[in-house]
């Protein structure tokens, strides 16, 4: 009895201490497990935080993207692929990321100037997207490629003043990285990480380049042309007459044409029976061009008014009496005028007068009856050829 008791007691003993073993050892376990998978999401998550950070060479240089555009008109200028590798060969080294992973952002643009030549502007932002300097290069040449070095050269020095400005020079060794400290199941740690060097601040350099360029073309003088000439008339006078006509034309620059002159008709005279009568007409003109074309010959359109006086005096009648009338109409023209050798100038030109007043000339005959004389016709025509001169 005594036997089987001690037996019971024995197992019972082993039972607790396999039991108590096998709980210490679950546990072990489980503290080994727990570690190891500690240690792999540590290092998991270091290389996602290296992956995020913004790129920059083990060096510690400075990266940055550049956007760049050509506006209306600069198409033929420099692209921002050609632009990019020029920045880089004056660096010397692969400097211009994507915006994503950049510390600077270089914003440029290029555009015709405004009287000439061309006109870039460049600004340099941050990260958090604040503009830290511009810059501008212009130049009055036809080429916008002349200022392609001045670009590269510029963006180079807004990512790196310091930086060593030899086209085509090899980027710096990268430094070895420091190897991982071994893991162990009883105390795993994250691979150790080099030392980064302090980020100083970034230094921008902001210079305005001039290059000069040629003066504006002075504007056009004031042109002044005089002409003397025959002028022809048909319906002013009771014949067809002929006058001597002085013309001159004032041109402002940007603006109408304006021309005054004058003429003196011939007499021209008509035979009642025994009695005649003289007319002589005496006016002068003033117009105004809105339509000019052409430089060295020259058609125009020019409307304005013309004043004068017609005078009429009887020979042979019972009583002779002398009588003067103003006159007014107003004038339509067309006129082509060519420069010959220096200042000397020929034209000519055909007119149409309304007349305005139209008086009747006329005598009481011996039974006492008005007769009519002349009238000015309702539309009167006019042409001449002038010979002068033009300043400057």
């Amino acid at each position: 009895m005594i036997a089987r008791r001690a037996a019971r007691l024995a197992l019972v003993a082993v039972a607790r201490l396999a039991l108590v073993t096998a709980a210490r050892l679950a546990l072990v376990a489980a503290a080994r497990l727990a570690l190891v998978t500690a240690a792999r999401l540590a290092l998991v998550a270091a290389a996602l935080l290296a992956g995020a950070r913004p790129a920059r060479a083990s060096s510690g240089e400075q990266t940055a993207s550049l956007s760049w555009v050509r506006l209306g008109g600069a198409e033929a200028c420099i692209a921002a692929r050609a632009l990019a590798q020029a920045v880089e060969a004056r660096l010397g080294r692969a400097a211009l990321v994507s915006a994503a992973r950049a510390e600077l952002t270089i914003e440029g643009r290029i555009e015709p100037g405004g009287s000439g030549g061309w006109r870039a502007v460049l600004a340099v932002v941050d990260a958090d997207g604040a503009v830290l300097g511009t810059r501008e290069i212009a130049t009055a040449s036809p080429r916008c490629r002349a200022i392609d070095d001045e670009l590269a050269l510029a963006i180079a020095l807004m990512i790196d003043p310091s930086a060593k400005l030899s086209p085509g020079a090899p980027p710096p060794p990268a430094a070895p990285a420091s190897p991982a400290a071994p893991t162990s199941l009883a105390a795993p740690t994250s691979p150790a990480t080099p030392a980064r060097p302090a980020a100083s601040a970034p230094q921008v350099i902001v210079q305005r380049v001039l290059i000069p360029a040629s003066p504006p073309a002075p504007s056009p003088p004031w042109r002044v042309e005089i002409g003397a000439g025959p002028l022809f008339g048909l319906g002013l006078l009771p014949s067809p007459g002929v006058a001597a006509a002085l013309r001159a034309r004032l041109t402002p620059p940007r603006f109408w044409s304006f021309e005054v002159g004058g003429a003196v008709w011939l007499p021209d005279e008509t035979t009642t029976g025994a009695a005649s009568t003289r007319f002589t007409l005496g006016e002068g003109f003033v117009s105004a061009c809105p339509v000019s074309l052409g430089s060295e010959t020259r058609l125009a359109a020019c409307v304005g008014v013309r004043l004068g006086a017609l005078r009429a005096g009887g020979l042979g009648f019972r009583v002779d009496r002398s009588d003067e009338r103003l006159t007014a109409g107003g004038t339509l023209d067309a006129r082509l005028t060519r420069r010959l050798v220096g200042p000397l100038t020929v034209g000519g030109g055909l007119g149409l007068i309304v007349p305005f007043v139209r008086d009747t000339f006329y005598y009481t005959d011996a039974q006492g009856q008005d007769r009519e004389i002349f009238r000015m016709a309702p539309l009167a025509g006019t042409a001449d050829v002038l010979i002068g001169v033009e300043f400057p």
